[in-house]
């Protein structure tokens, strides 16, 4: 059995404050910090009698970042590509997919902006959401013969609804469209599969949920589309490794600019290929490492034990509550009078969330994680009590209570 309290104990920032903003930023694990101490100590000291050796091993960090990943996605190593971010995963996508303006992309009016910034240039669907809730059956009814994909967040990012992944895989493998997922707010406090929930590519950071420092996030890609896409941009580490190994061939007279190695056949082939991100990478690993050990599945009851608290106690404060109670993930959003004072406040009381809307939707956003306690979830309802008031006037001040009551239905 998990003693979370011996874990809450590895991360300062949940020990300062109720750190209740996952979502927004994680907080990584010691082992992070000894993976970049160990990397600087390595190239600060330089250890073996060849630099050119030191260069290639630092490599093998990005090689653990990838294995690491895909064992916490239920996919192979060659399916992963480490990206800069989830905004750089879904570029890299959008560079594959070579939309042009006839072609129709899908989305929800519930996205973050950086998910459809990169389908811009051809033509842009917006689906209404239903009062919080993005519906498969809405996005379906809008794909039509010129539908090249569907691009959604699996957990948006403003209500924390859980998008019925499953059902959206299934219609879009039907109707011969691309599946491309934000799983920003989704990987990490939810367990994802993609063996067993089939997607096209799927992208996230690793600074949120994954508790890595900002800078390299992962994208999956199904391993059908690497023979069939090809990206426009090449670096030089996308190039197969020589038989002799790089040391070998780096000094060897005869090699020119032009020799044809051949390029990898794996997603590492969408990386930038060129001199890597080897301290984020390292970093990347020692978080994803963290992550199994304690256990997909952990995590996720332990989430939503805080969860659960967190939705019985804006109950009882009769706050109205706009995430959904089913299909809910590790972001739970309430409407309060006057919310960017209340946010402000508990802010000044060290208490840590954040305040998000688009297209109408949202509220003041709680993201608990697995080094969070119940008391973190006390103190935050504590000022909110008390800034809040009498029960009716909570309800009467709340900005949109139809919104949170359907929500409950959610």
């Amino acid at each position: 059995m998990t003693d979370w309290t011996a874990v809450r104990a590895r991360y300062p920032a949940a020990l300062r404050k109720a750190y209740l903003d996952t979502a927004c930023k994680g907080i990584p694990p010691p082992e992070a910090i000894s993976a970049i101490e160990e990397y600087c100590r390595f190239v600060r000291e330089s250890p073996l009698q060849s630099v050119t050796e030191e260069t290639i091993l630092v490599n093998e960090h990005l090689a653990r970042a990838r294995r690491e990943t895909a064992e916490l996605i239920g996919a192979q190593e060659d399916e992963i590509a480490l990206v800069e971010s989830t905004q750089h995963g879904l570029n890299v996508v959008a560079d594959l997919l070579r939309l042009g303006r006839g072609d129709r992309v899908v989305a929800s009016d519930l996205e973050f902006f950086g998910t459809v910034l990169p389908w811009r240039g051809a033509a842009l669907e917006l689906v209404p959401h239903r009062e919080g809730r993005v519906e498969v059956e809405d996005l379906e009814a809008a794909i039509d013969s010129r539908t090249r994909a569907v691009v959604v967040s699996s957990v948006q990012e403003v209500n924390g609804f859980l998008v019925d992944l499953p059902a959206l895989s299934r219609v879009c493998q039907e109707r011969g469209v691309a599946l491309v997922v934000d799983a920003a707010q989704h990987v990490g406090p939810v367990p994802i599969d993609v063996r067993q929930t089939p997607v096209d590519f799927l992208a996230a950071g690793g600074h949120k949920w994954l508790c890595s420092p900002f800078g390299l996030g992962f994208l999956y890609v199904r391993p059908e589309l690497l023979a069939e896409l090809e990206p426009s941009f090449r670096g030089y580490l996308s190039l197969e490794e020589p038989r002799q190994g790089w040391a070998a061939y780096l000094a060897d007279p005869a090699r020119t600019p032009v020799d044809d190695l051949g390029f990898v056949g794996s997603a590492r082939s969408l990386e930038t290929g060129g001199t890597t991100p080897a301290l984020a990478a390292a970093a990347l690993a020692a978080c994803l490492g963290v992550l199994l050990q304690l256990g997909p599945g952990r995590i996720e009851a332990r989430v939503q034990e805080l969860v659960a608290s967190l939705l019985d106690g804006l109950d009882e404060l009769g706050l109205d509550v706009v995430s959904p109670r089913q299909r809910r993930s590790g972001i739970v959003v309430f409407h309060a009078a006057d919310e960017p004072r209340l946010v402000q406040e508990l802010a000044a009381k060290g208490v840590g969330v954040s305040l998000r809307y688009t297209s109408g939707a949202g509220g003041i956003r709680v993201s608990p994680y697995f080094y969070n306690d119940e008391g973190d979830l006390e103190r935050l309802l504590a000022v909110v009590s008390e800034s809040a008031g009498s029960p009716a006037r909570r309800r009467a001040g709340s900005p949109r209570a139809g919104l949170g009551r359907a929500g409950r239905r959610g």
